[in-house]
Order: structure tokens, then C-alpha cells, then sequence
């Protein structure tokens, strides 16, 4: 990792091609918001083509006992039970006997008793208003095969956490324009043969996982390439800018389906767009201060001259002049994940803000996924929990430096378990489906208050040379503890739609009490190295409210830590992207 000295050293060459000229604005757009926005299609669509639409068995021969309407033959040869939103209904899974009577029997001497009932030997009628011909449908993963989907999802958090491990890893051994391509082939290659493979259950899962294994650095690399070629200032816009691409895609995702209705046709139409970051190559580049830092000195100055030409500037700097302005030294020693536990403090903060991440993360999951299920349009149902995340991403940088990190943070997390409490008690209720999807929405909007402020405590309570581990480190823990998401809806829609609400809303309590122990940071200065990071916040009181202190009040902005300060201490290195739903 390059000392600061020499990061200061290469914003001045960078300011000398130009950092923030044409080159970074069409690099911003065509990587940062348009790919992003086809990249997030890919994470979502999986979701999509595997919702659960309301089935019950399919029982033929109704002409063979002269009944003429089919309401009279699902009375006549359904059970009925009680279903996951509290309403009398078909059973899904089972159905009467009927061959017990034979053929011509009239229906009203057809009477079946409790024990007379079989599992649906003939298939599945389902519900086409909204999802015709997805997986559910054509292989009928219902009923006995109901955690087929549910563990499709599952598999899809392992593949996102292993594929941020490893190839956030290999983006600083081999670079980050490699793992950028590979990351967009793995994706296209693994969405788009899922198209052939619903039949073979395992080859499915297997290409989710592989789709979904380099969903992350799909954000993550092009992200930390702009920030590494951008000035200061305009790093905390870049972030903006992809979670705008990224919400684009989330809206428009459950539109496309809603209208080609085909789950193979969507899986392509929203896959193969990602394929145009290959056919942009004058613009894709590698970052020059990566290439440096490697001591790959030729290369370096081959995509430090793209830049200057495209920005009107001219750079001429040999090898030799760029390896004296770029030189390296040593830094603290750090031993990764295991000095995030160095000293009770420290482990304190460290298991506060793993909890505080987790408790963000399975709402985030469990809110897209019920979305489908809660009833109304699925899909207007899904546009808006994306629609609500650019509005709740801005309220919260807002709050954060008006009232400070903590109050914020615990103030959502507090807003989360109080919007689960009216949807707990009129869910069951018919004609509510508007208000539960109203208040779904605005629990979506604290649990984005929650991300976004995470994201900026783990950039400000952790020393520089830990940055960017305990940031990646949070993100891996809470995708792993995202697997349970599924699950939890599987618990709503196989036995009551109430209890993903209490479980969202026990979790929004837990990480009130996490969040509200964790030290403000707003107007703090930032740790900078072990000792600090090991003493910080320790003389706060509980009730203080942050404040600036006297060189803040001369206009030192050292002291007024911002998302900019996190980004330049060097969490674009290896950071997980904003973006990891």
C-alpha cells in the first residue's frame, strides 16, 4: 500500500492529465451509471423469475361427473385451509380423492371426508395474472419442491460473499480492469445459460451461483477506477452516481418482466446489455495508480497519456520521473481481519458494527423478496422498494451531518421495528394490501438510512490502516448472515405473512441497541493509526451531541470526516462497492 506522501504525489500527475475532464465524466457514464444499471438487472432478475405465484392442485375430469362450472368443481374437490395472509382459501398442496366415486356420479352425492384428501397427483393450476411462464411454473418447485427457490436465493448470497472475497482479493494482485471482465463474463455466462437449464435443478442453482459470484466487483471495480483517476472532491459524487445506475436497474428490472412476461427472454434482455463493457476498450482502462503502485511504471504512463489526450492535456513523464514522484515506504504493520480484534475497544467496535451491518442486511433481502408475495402488483410492489433508495440515501447523508452518525443510525434502525408494528397487526385484513406495501416501502427507506450510515462509521471508526479490511470485513459477514433472508420468507408465505415483519422488526431493535453504544464521528478526527483506533471514542458521553471543535470552527476541514476522507485513506483499494444487495 502506497504512503500517503506518494498519494498526494500522484493527485498532482493525475491533476496534470486532467482529473476531472472529459475522460472521468464519459468513464462516470458509461461504466459507473449505464453498465451498473444492467449489472444490477442481473442481481435482481434472479429474484424475479423465482417468485411464488398462488397455485392449488389441478383436478381433471370435471365433465365426467356433469359439473359445469369450474367454482363448483374447486369447492367440490379442494380442501380448504387457512393461508399465510389469515383468509380462507384453496389448499395449495393437496386435493379430494375423486377417483373413489366413479364416472357420472352426481356432485351432491360426492362428499369427501378429512382424511380422504391425496397430493396433487395431476400438477398445478396457478395464477398467470402477473408470472406465466417463469421456473415455479414450468417445473412446479412448489409443495414438496417449495425450497427450491429458497435455496437458489441462499445460494446466491454464499456465491456473492465468496466472489467478494475472492476476487476483491485478486483485484489488487492481477488489477482491477482483469477482475472487471472477468466479472461481467462470469455474470453474462452464468444468466444467460440458466435460460437452457431449468429442467436440471442443480445445473440451475449452479449457474445462480456462478451469475451472482462476481455481482460485487461488477460495482466494486469500475467504482474504485474512477475514484482512483477523480479528484477528492468529486469521489462521494461517484458513489451517488452508481447508486443512481444502480436503483435505474432495480425499477426497471420488474418492468421488463411485467411486459415480456417469458422469464427466458427477460434473463437475456437484461443480461447481454452487460456485454457493452467490452466494446468500449478506449475507456476502460486500468488504474494508472494501481499500475504504480505495482511498479508496472510503462503501463502506467500508457493509460496516464489516454487519459490526458481524451482531457486536451499532454503528459510527458519518462519512467524515471515517475518512479522518483511515486515512490514508496514503509507503513504500520497491520495483520488484516485479526487487529479488528486488537484490545477490548476495538473488538467492541468491531462486533457493534458487524451486528449493526447484519441487522441492515436481512431486512434489505427479506423486503425485496416479499415484495412478490405481499399481494397487490408484484412488480409495482418491487419498483417502489427500489424507487425508495435514491430518496433515503440523500435523507441520510443529511441527517448524518446535521445530527451525527449515531443518532441517525440507531434513530432508522428505531423507525424499522416502529414501521413493522401496523403491518404485524392489519396484514391479515382484506383490502389492505396498499397499506402494507405503503408501510413496506417505508421500512425499505429506514433500512437505506441504516446502509448508508454504516457504510460511513466503518470508513471513520476504524485507523487508516484497517480502512478498508473492516469495511470489506462488515459487508462479507452481513452477506452471510443475508442467507437467512430467504428463509424468513419462506416462514411468511408457507405459514403466516406476519412473522417476517416481527422477525424484520426484533432485528430493527437489536440494532438500535448496537448503533446507539457506537461512538459519534462526525466532527472527529479520524483515526490514524492502531493506538488511536484502539482509544477512539473511549471519553465520549452518552448523551453528547456531535459538535465542531476549534480548528473545525476555523475552517480545518481535517477534523469534519466525510465519505471523500474515507475514499482517500485508501478503502478504494479493496472495499466492497456500495452496492451489495
Amino acid at each position: 500500500m502506497a504512503a500517503p506522501d506518494s498519494d498526494v504525489a500522484f493527485d498532482r500527475i493525475m491533476a496534470t492529465v486532467g482529473d476531472d475532464g472529459p475522460f472521468q465524466k464519459r468513464y462516470n457514464l458509461y461504466f459507473n451509471v449505464t453498465t451498473v444499471m444492467f449489472v444490477s438487472m442481473t442481481v435482481v432478475n434472479i429474484l424475479l423469475i423465482l417468485s411464488v405465484p398462488e397455485h392449488h392442485c389441478s383436478v381433471p375430469g370435471m365433465e365426467l361427473y356433469g359439473v359445469t362450472s369450474q367454482a363448483q368443481w374447486r369447492n367440490l374437490t379442494l380442501p380448504s385451509e387457512i393461508n399465510s395472509r389469515g383468509e380462507q382459501d384453496y389448499s395449495a398442496c393437496l386435493m379430494y380423492n375423486v377417483s373413489k366415486f366413479p364416472a357420472g356420479t352426481r356432485p351432491e352425492l360426492m362428499s369427501f371426508q378429512a382424511n380422504d384428501t391425496i397430493d396433487c397427483v395431476h400438477g398445478y393450476d396457478y395464477d398467470r395474472r402477473y408470472f406465466d411462464l417463469i421456473p415455479i411454473t414450468e417445473q412446479n418447485w412448489v409443495c414438496d419442491k417449495e425450497l427450491h427457490a429458497t435455496n437458489v436465493f441462499a445460494f446466491v448470497r454464499v456465491a456473492e460473499v465468496g466472489g467478494t472475497f475472492v476476487l476483491g482479493q485478486l483485484g489488487d494482485r492481477v488489477g482491477r480492469l482483469p477482475v472487471y471482465l472477468i466479472s461481467i463474463a462470469t455474470i453474462t455466462i452464468g444468466r444467460s445459460l440458466a435460460v437452457f437449464s431449468a429442467s436440471r435443478y442443480w445445473l440451475f442453482a449452479a449457474l445462480a451461483f456462478l451469475g451472482s459470484f462476481s455481482s460485487n466487483t461488477g460495482f466494486q471495480s469500475p467504482l474504485i477506477v474512477a475514484m482512483e483517476i477523480s479528484k477528492d472532491e468529486n469521489r462521494a459524487a461517484l458513489s451517488m452516481w452508481q447508486l443512481f445506475g444502480w436503483t435505474a436497474g432495480v425499477c426497471v428490472a420488474p418492468l421488463v418482466l411485467w411486459w415480456c412476461r417469458d422469464w427466458r427472454w427477460f434473463l437475456l434482455i437484461t443480461t447481454l446489455p452487460c456485454l457493452m463493457a467490452y466494446c468500449l476498450r478506449p475507456y476502460n482502462i486500468e488504474s494508472p495508480r494501481w499500475l504504480a503502485s505495482q511498479g508496472r511504471y510503462q503501463d502506467c504512463i500508457r493509460e496516464l497519456k489516454k487519459i490526458a489526450k481524451i482531457n486536451g492535456r499532454r503528459f510527458d513523464y519518462t519512467e524515471h520521473e515517475l518512479r522518483e514522484q511515486v515512490s514508496q515506504k514503509e507503513v504500520e504493520k497491520t495483520y488484516g481481519v485479526a487487529s479488528l480484534f486488537s484490545g477490548w475497544h476495538m473488538t467492541k467496535l468491531t462486533t457493534l458494527l458487524l451486528i449493526g451491518w447484519v441487522c441492515n442486511t436481512i431486512p434489505t433481502f427479506t423486503l425485496f423478496l416479499l415484495s412478490m408475495q405481499m399481494g397487490g402488483n408484484p412488480f409495482l410492489n418491487f419498483f417502489w422498494q427500489g424507487a425508495i433508495e435514491l430518496p433515503a440515501y440523500f435523507c441520510g447523508q443529511l441527517l448524518s451531518d446535521r445530527l451525527g452518525r449515531r443518532f441517525t443510525n440507531s434513530g432508522a434502525f428505531l423507525g424499522v421495528a416502529l414501521s413493522c408494528v401496523p403491518v404485524v397487526f392489519i396484514i391479515h385484513h382484506s383490502g389492505t394490501e396498499l397499506y402494507t406495501t405503503i408501510f413496506a416501502i417505508i421500512i425499505k427507506f429506514f433500512v437505506c438510512i441504516t446502509y448508508f450510515t454504516l457504510y460511513l462509521q466503518s470508513f471513520e471508526l476504524y485507523p487508516t490502516s484497517l480502512r478498508q479490511t473492516g469495511t470489506s470485513f462488515g459487508i462479507i459477514v452481513a452477506n452471510v448472515f443475508g442467507t437467512l433472508g430467504p428463509y424468513i420468507v419462506f416462514l411468511g408465505t408457507t405459514y403466516d405473512l406476519r412473522l417476517p415483519f416481527v422477525a424484520m422488526g426484533l432485528i430493527g431493535i437489536l440494532g438500535l441497541i448496537a448503533s446507539i453504544y457506537l461512538p459519534e464521528t462526525l466532527y472527529q478526527k479520524l483515526p490514524e493509526t492502531m493506538e488511536e483506533g484502539r482509544r477512539f471514542g473511549k471519553d465520549q458521553r452518552f448523551w453528547s451531541l456531535p459538535r465542531k471543535t476549534c480548528d473545525a470552527n476555523k475552517g480545518d476541514m481535517s477534523t469534519q470526516p466525510s465519505i471523500a476522507d474515507g475514499e482517500k485513506e485508501g478503502l478504494n483499494r479493496n472495499a466492497s462497492s456500495v452496492l451489495t444487495y
